[in-house]
């Protein structure tokens, strides 16, 4: 702190230093020039006393004749003008070599016209106005670019007046100056004369005059040196517009850092930084793990959740997929049945799922995929029974048999819910019909294992009729029609009057009609599909589709005016949501 002080008070005295002997310069030059002029004054006196001097010891000096007296007078006349006009040259000469050195802007009041002292007073007011306003405004801005417009034109007119006031200093040089030489030459004229009548006692009486007009010139000169070093130093220190208004001093306690008041910044900074960053990455994270996020996503109903199959399937180790199958199905005991008597999962089941997963075939997608087939008494089986008694009881008194599936992304599990669902409806003695729309990654063929030579893209070419491209599957009353194999623009493909036609057709023959289709924001073959049949169902996976993907998709059909029946929440942890219920259903399963 005390050499930060100490290099303050140095930088201000050094620069107000320099001010100063910037203004002394053009007084110290007109003192040279006095001083140069006086020295030459003084060494014109010495020669002449050493003249009066021998005249007065050689001659022997005598009282004037009257004849005499006239031409004395006269050259005493003509000297003390000569010696005036001598001082006035000095003076003039002076003036305007002060004039040349001096910035328009120091040009004291006393001497300038009144014009340039208006100048020069409206100058410094701008520039102190521009000054005060930098401090707070930036240069760029207009109102700061015009004060610094006003301030060049305000310099630029100090400078023409300046060179005005130069041209008539100048001018009033040249005239003294001009002046001098002829009253010089006027005294020479008479000092031939006092030669010519060899009058030693005019001519010793001239040169005493002489002498003692250069004497008073040189005193004149001596005081006008006095009065301009004095008048110049108060003029500098008056016009003088920097000063210091208070010392750097040493600080008596810590100003900066303020710990306590950097340590609260950072905390509540952290906070802040904290919290946003949480909800930034949950911004970018979130995803839909319950109907709730679906309704307050898009205000859309959920129709029904299908538990994560991997809980289940996924092969283990034996250790842990008996840790995962307590956990799952309640390593606790149940609730009594009314009877005063505790349920527990028989040992068969545990025994049954642990072979499971030791054969690896039976984990298989495939096995996922007809879960209803291959574990019908599992929850999720019953989930897609949950699933088909809700769209069977809302659709009961309406026509509106035609269902089209579809995702926001990939990867959801349509194609699982749709050959599911179906299996589910012809359990119920309907006759249910897929129609795999995806052209482009078809799926339903492998889920049902089916070898065909047909396909709706065949259809919809015009090779074969709509007869043969329904194909009956291992299941009773449960019928595919394949997506197919010919090279076809799919989106042109499923915009064809055919295609209407062809759904139609189903709708006739069939009780239910599901379409499996591609994911909504990838492409828009689901967007054509959604106009010809009755019902949008949507899938999502918890815990893995976006809920920013969802609401795109649903302002999509909105822009779209399409409706949508609503939700299936696919892939749900039972332990993150009703884990303890969906584990009754268990202990329903089996008879007692």
């Amino acid at each position: 702190p005390a050499l930060a002080a100490q290099i303050l008070n140095t930088l201000f005295d050094s620069y107000i230093e320099m001010l100063v002997k910037r203004k002394y310069y053009a007084s110290e030059q007109a003192t040279e020039f006095l001083t140069a002029q006086m020295a030459t004054l003084r060494k014109e006196i010495e020669e002449n006393e050493k003249k009066l001097s021998e005249l007065s010891t050689e001659q022997g000096i005598l009282p004037l004749s009257s004849a005499e007296a006239p031409l004395l007078t006269k050259i005493t006349e003509v000297n003390t003008a000569l010696t005036a006009a001598t001082l006035d040259r000095v003076n003039k000469l002076s003036y305007y070599n002060q004039l040349k050195s001096m910035r328009p802007e120091d040009i004291s009041t006393s001497d300038s016209n009144s014009a340039l002292a208006k100048l020069r007073e409206q100058y410094l007011l701008l520039s102190r106005e521009y000054a005060r306003r930098l401090a707070n405004i930036k240069p760029e801005y207009p109102e700061m670019q015009k004060l610094k417009s006003d301030i060049e034109a305000t310099y630029e007119a100090l400078q023409t007046e300046k060179e005005n006031m130069i041209k008539s200093a100048y001018a009033d040089y040249l005239g003294t100056l001009t002046k001098e030489q002829n009253l010089q030459k006027l005294l020479d004229e008479l000092k031939g004369q006092v030669y010519k009548t060899n009058s030693n006692v005019v001519l010793y009486n001239s040169l005493k005059i002489e002498t003692d007009n250069k004497k008073a010139l040189l005193e004149a000169l001596s005081k006008r040196q006095s009065e301009t070093d004095l008048a110049s130093n108060l003029k500098d220190l008056q016009a003088l517009n920097v000063w210091v208004v208070d010392k750097a001093s040493v600080p008596v306690e810590l100003s900066f850092p303020d710990r306590k008041k950097t340590l609260l910044i950072g905390l509540i900074l952290a906070l802040i930084g904290g919290a946003g960053t949480s909800l930034f990455i949950n911004y970018l994270v979130a995803t839909v793990k319950s109907s709730r996020d679906v309704s307050l996503a898009t205000g859309l109903a959920t129709i029904g959740t299908i538990p994560a199959f991997e809980k289940e399937f996924k092969p283990k180790g034996p250790l842990a997929e008996y840790k995962s199958l307590r956990n799952l199905l309640g390593g606790r005991p149940n609730p009594d049945d009314g009877h005063g008597k505790r349920h527990h999962l028989p040992k068969q089941k545990v025994s049954l799922s642990l072979s499971a997963s030791s054969a690896k075939s039976q984990s298989s997608s495939h096995q996922i995929e007809l879960v209803l087939a291959h574990e019908p008494q599992s929850i999720q089986a019953e989930s897609f029974r949950s699933i088909r008694t809700s769209l069977m009881l809302s659709l009961m008194d309406s026509n509106r048999k035609a269902f089209l599936f579809s995702s926001p992304l990939s990867q959801d599990g349509k194609s699982s819910i749709v050959s599911n669902l179906a299996l589910a409806l012809s359990q119920t003695h309907k006759k249910v019909v897929i129609v795999d729309s995806d052209l482009r990654k078809p799926r339903q063929d492998k889920i049902f294992e089916l070898d065909y030579t047909w396909g709706l893209s065949h259809f919809l070419s015009s090779i074969v009729d709509a007869t043969e491209i329904i194909l009956p599957t291992p299941y009773t009353n449960l019928f595919l029609v394949p997506a197919g194999n010919a090279q076809i623009p799919p989106l042109e493909a499923l915009l064809s009057d055919k295609m209407k036609a062809f759904i139609s057709f189903l709708r006739q023959q069939y009780d239910y009609v599901l379409l499996d289709s591609p994911p909504l924001l990838a492409i828009s073959d689901a967007l054509v599909l959604s106009k010809m049949v009755d019902n949008l169902i949507l899938v999502v996976r918890a815990g893995q589709t976006p809920v920013s993907a969802l609401k795109q998709v649903k302002t999509k059909l909105d822009a779209h005016k399409i409706n949508c029946l609503g939700v299936i929440i696919n892939g749900v942890s039972l332990l993150e949501q009703d884990g303890y219920y969906s584990r009754q259903y268990y202990h329903y399963s089996k008879p007692l």
